[in-house]
């Protein structure tokens, strides 16, 4: 019986120092100091690869994301392009591929007596040669385009940050005394 009534015991003063609830005041402003450290955080940064997906998704998503608006057409106006020129190439590629196709085979076409085999087959090459480096350059750029979102997205808090700052002034040159532009970094702690 002293074992159940001790055991008893035990529960009840268990339950009851779990029960209570830390109303201090320290508590209190340590809460809400958090919450708006938490919540000033949460708004100056930006994720790296919500960025990077929106631009993979669409060239120049990323930058409106990280709310660099006049990088945003250029990326997709050069994507557009690269795409442009890969398109226009590779019709020109076909069309003459398919000229020099018919004159091996014999058939009539649009360039028989004007250019020969040989001469078709010259223009032929130059065409995806061109198409080929068009392909590529519209990939880099494509890819220049997600790094690029990703970078500024990682350094966007860095940006904003007011202890940090990079700024253009006016020197003054030791040897000749006339002022010269200059950098200056300031950063306090």
């Amino acid at each position: 019986m002293k074992i159940k009534s001790l055991f008893l015991g035990l529960m009840i003063t268990s339950s009851v120092s779990f029960a209570q609830v830390k109303t201090d005041s320290l508590f209190i402003v340590d809460k809400v100091i958090n919450d708006s450290i938490a919540t000033k955080s949460a708004l100056t940064e930006k994720s790296p690869i919500r960025a990077s997906l929106y631009s993979a998704i669409l060239p120049g998503a990323g930058q409106l994301y990280n709310k660099k608006w006049w990088k945003a057409p250029i990326a997709l106006g050069l994507v557009g392009t690269g795409t442009g020129f890969t398109i226009y190439y590779n019709n020109l590629y076909k069309k003459y591929r398919k000229a020099y196709i018919a004159v091996r085979e014999g058939t009539p076409n649009e360039f028989t007596g004007i250019l020969t085999a040989q001469q078709l087959a010259v223009i032929q090459d130059d065409y995806k040669r061109k198409r080929d480096y068009s392909v590529a350059l519209t990939a880099l750029v494509y890819l220049l385009n997600i790094v690029d979102a990703t970078v500024d997205a990682h350094l966007f808090s860095i940006r904003n940050d007011p202890e940090m700052t990079f700024k253009p002034t006016v020197l003054q040159d030791e040897m000749t005394l006339e002022p010269v532009l200059g950098l200056a970094f300031n950063f306090k702690f």
